[in-house]
């Protein structure tokens, strides 16, 4: 973002406020479209670097290229109808190509990540997450497309707090009004499978936070449509104190219930069933599984400094390679910490990579 003396942005019901170099965005107009056009409007208001590069002559034209060029690909991909509406609202607002947007949010789903999940004695919960690349690609995102803690709501729909960047219609990583906290994390090494018509990973995320309010409607959204992408989501239920695991594939998924308190997710597939998808498990992501493993034995609570504690942790050093082998490495561009029952985030302002490691988390309350 550009340097600006405003601090906050409104437009109709929307508000956005920056709070130490975070971004809240507070989305609450009538229905998808209506919050798209309001967040494009605010961060046009706001001067998004991101508003500016996309406009930019040449990257218009490198856009449209590769527009034409991933064209019959993005249209293989599932993308309903409301998130279309939203992303018109984006582009209607921001006058940026609908095809541009359509295709930054399309062509490039997940990222590497670390995450886990805790309760505590007195069930309160705790899910902790990096987001990771590599450090090129990192450096990019950092730059153009900081995190912002989006609290959208609709009618008919859950209310959810989830980070992303703008122009970006899909939800990786977030938790609703009931209580569903969804972590999302890419699966390497596995297979390549292309089935015309499954549903956007970002949205397919997307979805549970705005329709689930219990494990069950969870498991019904995942046997109704499966992903694009190969994929791995810690989803929690805070209100019936189960962590799960849900491991998609374009062809199938498995949904497991953990009967442990606390939980780790890396970068591959864990259970028998889906492991027969992959090509390779790569040592990065088998190191940082055993990473979570000894930091939690034995541990039967956590505060919320211990949690962020966890996701700075690069014992086994600051390398990426492949999925890393660190939670934190040098691909770090977003860490953050969900508390529920407050709902509140902690999300870090670091102005350099591993984010992790600079600036300080700061608490974004969501109510």
């Amino acid at each position: 973002m550009k340097k600006t003396n405003l601090f906050e942005f409104t437009y109709s019901d929307s508000h956005l406020e920056f709070i130490k170099g975070v971004g809240h965005l507070k989305l609450d107009e009538e229905n998808h479209y209506k919050n798209g056009f309001a967040a494009g409007t605010i961060f046009s208001k706001a001067h998004f670097r991101i508003i500016d590069l996309l406009k930019n002559p040449i990257l218009k034209i490198i856009l449209t290229l590769l527009y034409l060029k991933y064209k019959n690909r993005l249209e293989t991909i599932r993308f309903p109808q409301e998130y279309h509406d939203e992303l018109r609202g984006y582009a209607d607002s921001t006058k940026i190509p609908f095809k541009h947007l359509l295709l930054l949010n399309l062509i490039y789903e997940i990222v590497g990540c670390s995450s886990f999940a805790f309760f505590n004695k007195d069930g309160s919960l705790l899910v902790g997450h990096n987001t990771d690349e590599r450090e090129y690609m990192a450096g990019f995102i950092f730059r153009y497309i900081k995190p912002l803690v989006f609290c959208v709501k609709i009618p008919g729909k859950e209310i959810f707090t989830h980070i992303s960047g703008p122009l970006f219609v899909g939800a990786l990583n977030g938790f609703n009004e009931s209580g569903i906290v969804i972590a999302s994390h890419y699966v390497d090494g596995a297979h390549k499978k292309v089935v015309e018509k499954n549903f956007s990973t970002g949205c397919f995320a997307r979805t549970i936070l705005e329709n689930a309010s219990d494990l069950k409607i969870v498991r019904e959204i995942a046997e109704n449509d499966f992903t694009y992408m190969p994929a791995n989501f810690l989803v929690v239920s805070f209100r019936e104190k189960k962590i799960t695991t849900l491991e998609v594939y374009p062809s199938d998924h498995n949904f497991s219930i953990l009967s442990d308190h606390k939980a780790m997710m890396t970068n591959h597939f864990q259970s028998s069933r889906m492991r027969q998808y992959h090509q390779s498990i790569f040592k990065g992501s088998l190191a940082r599984f055993a990473c979570f493993e000894k930091i939690f034995s034995g541990k039967d609570n956590l505060s919320v400094l211990e949690a962020i504690s966890v996701m700075k942790n690069h014992r086994n050093g600051l390398r990426r390679h492949d999925t890393g082998f660190s939670i934190t490495n040098a691909g770090t561009f977003q860490s953050f910490v969900f508390a529920l029952p407050r709902g509140d985030t902690y999300i870090s302002n670091g102005e350099k990579l591993p984010v992790s490691l600079y600036g300080e988390l700061i608490k974004i309350t969501s109510s």
